[in-house]
Order: structure tokens, then C-alpha cells, then sequence
């Protein structure tokens, strides 16, 4: 499978620059083009949210029409600006299926089906860590991984210069991970290295981070495996960051909610713990 087109979600107000460099530091290396979405909510979203605060007429309706407007001429602005500063070509008049290109589009409506319909035509989803005081990045990180089926990326606070240098895969042999691995051949064919880490559970023999490894030799893939001990007070999430750290992974690739989100939410998780505390981007499927 092809990453060929890297989609960007934005929102007014948001600043998309780490993601738009995770997206061209991936870009280079897959010959894929990045697809800037800006997403704003029609006239008739802002009013519910403003129900019983604004009075509702003509020129209030004209107001956040002329402001979405606004916001997302800015928005095209900073991409265009983005693009002159790294050298990446804007809304060429011939796109090149090899080369590396930047793209806007606008749409108007919920976050959730925008992005659903736009992320089902593209190969992977770039997304924020989610913040607490920024809804759009925790609406566009769950639509991205229960809605659109495709490889989604958080990207933190740090973006390594190359993020294929040391793809650390955490293994389980779950079916998230299987299809994070199959969505995401072409980017590990491109990695400089890939490690394979297992965490040592009471389940550990039944999908071993070896038989990976193996099966990914088929696909001209040479990933090295690695098995780790989760210990009293220590968790599996832990156990995973503390080793892709140590290595140096530049990505860290997991399949994401493996157990009910209800249950991590209440018990804690592999995927939450990764979620809120991973330095590295990190890249999921579910």
C-alpha cells in the first residue's frame, strides 16, 4: 500500500505548523503530497453553541459567515507562507504523482464528518496530541482513529528531524496492530531501521515480536525483535515508551484501543498512557 496523500485537519484559530513539518519530514521520504483541510463550523453550529447568549439575526448570521472567511484566508496565507519558507511547491498547476506538494481545501460542518469523508480519500491522518483547551485536536484524534480507517499520526511537542530513522512497532498481536501493520508497509519499507518490541505478559508466547519480524522479511523489511519485561509497578505502556526512548525511535507505531476506550478510561491503558505522554509521534490505527 501506497502513503502517497498525507491529510492535515485544521481549524480557525489553530496553528498547523508542527504537524505540516511531521507531514513534509514523511512526504520526502514517500513522494507523498500533503492535503491541508480547513475545517469550520457553518453559521447554523455557531448559533446553537451561542443559543441564549447572541441574539440571532441577519447580521449576526453575516458575522460569522465574514469571520469564518477571515479565518480561513489566514489560514491559506500561513500555509502559503509554510511552503515558500521549506520549498514545497502550492497548488500546482499539474500535481505530480512523484513529487512533493501542498494543497488547501475549506469545509463547513461538524469535525466529525468532514474529516470522516475527507479521511477515507487520503492514507494517513496527521493529527495534535490532544489539549484539553482545544477541542478540535480531541474531536479530530478520536474521528481519525474510530472513523476513517486509515493510519492516524500524533504529532507532540517535538518533530525528529527524520521520523523514518528508527520506527520502534510495538507488538501484540492484536487486530489493531495487524491493521496498523498492513495500512503501514510502504512507510516501513522506508524506515532506515524498525524495531519490534514485545512486552513480557501472561500471553506473551501467543504472538511473539519474532514471528513479526519474520513475516515482515517477506515484505523486504529487516526489523530486529525485542522483549521487554513489564515488572511490579511498571506498565506495559511504560515499559514500550521507556524502550522507544532508550532506542531512539523517532516513531513509535501501536495499534490503538485495544481493549474498550470505556475500560482504559477507567482502568488505564496502553494507548491513554501513550496518548498523554509519549515525546515521540506516534503513529496508530484501530
Amino acid at each position: 500500500m501506497f502513503l502517497r496523500c498525507l491529510l492535515v485537519p485544521t481549524a480557525p484559530g489553530l496553528d498547523p505548523t508542527r504537524r505540516l513539518d511531521a507531514a513534509l519530514r514523511l512526504s520526502r521520504r514517500l513522494h507523498a503530497h500533503i492535503g491541508v483541510g480547513f475545517i469550520a463550523p457553518g453559521p447554523e453550529l455557531v448559533l446553537a453553541a451561542l443559543a441564549g447568549t447572541a441574539p440571532v439575526s441577519s447580521a449576526t448570521v453575516a458575522a460569522i459567515r465574514e469571520g469564518t472567511r477571515a479565518a480561513a484566508a489566514e489560514g491559506r496565507a500561513a500555509l502559503q507562507t509554510w511552503c515558500a519558507r521549506e520549498g514545497v511547491p502550492f497548488m500546482p498547476a499539474v500535481e505530480r504523482l512523484d513529487a512533493t506538494f501542498a494543497t488547501w481545501t475549506e469545509s463547513s460542518g461538524e469535525v466529525e464528518r468532514v474529516l470522516t469523508l475527507a479521511g477515507r480519500v487520503a492514507d494517513l491522518v496527521v493529527v495534535d496530541r490532544p489539549d484539553p483547551d482545544i477541542p478540535f485536536t480531541g474531536r479530530a484524534l478520536d474521528t481519525a482513529l474510530f472513523s476513517v480507517g486509515r493510519p492516524t499520526l500524533m504529532v507532540g511537542e517535538a518533530v525528529p528531524h527524520d521520523l523514518l530513522d528508527h520506527v520502534v512497532v510495538a507488538w501484540n498481536g492484536s487486530l489493531e496492530g495487524t491493521r496498523l501493520i498492513g495500512q503501514s508497509i510502504a512507510l516501513l519499507h522506508a524506515a532506515s531501521r524498525v524495531t519490534v518490541v514485545q512486552v513480557r505478559t501472561g500471553r506473551a508466547e501467543e504472538a511473539k515480536a519474532a514471528d513479526l519480524c519474520a513475516h515482515l522479511r517477506w515484505r523486504g523489511i529487516v526489523a530486529e525483535p525485542s522483549t521487554l519485561a513489564a515488572g511490579e509497578g511498571r506498565s506495559v505502556g511504560s515499559a514500550i515508551l521507556d524502550a522507544a526512548e532508550r532506542g531512539g525511535a523517532t516513531l513509535l507505531a501501536l495499534g490503538a484501543y485495544t481493549h474498550s476506550r470505556v475500560r482504559e478510561f477507567l482502568l488505564g491503558g496502553v494507548t491513554r498512557q501513550v496518548i498523554e505522554t509519549a515525546r515521540m509521534p506516534v503513529l496508530m490505527a484501530h
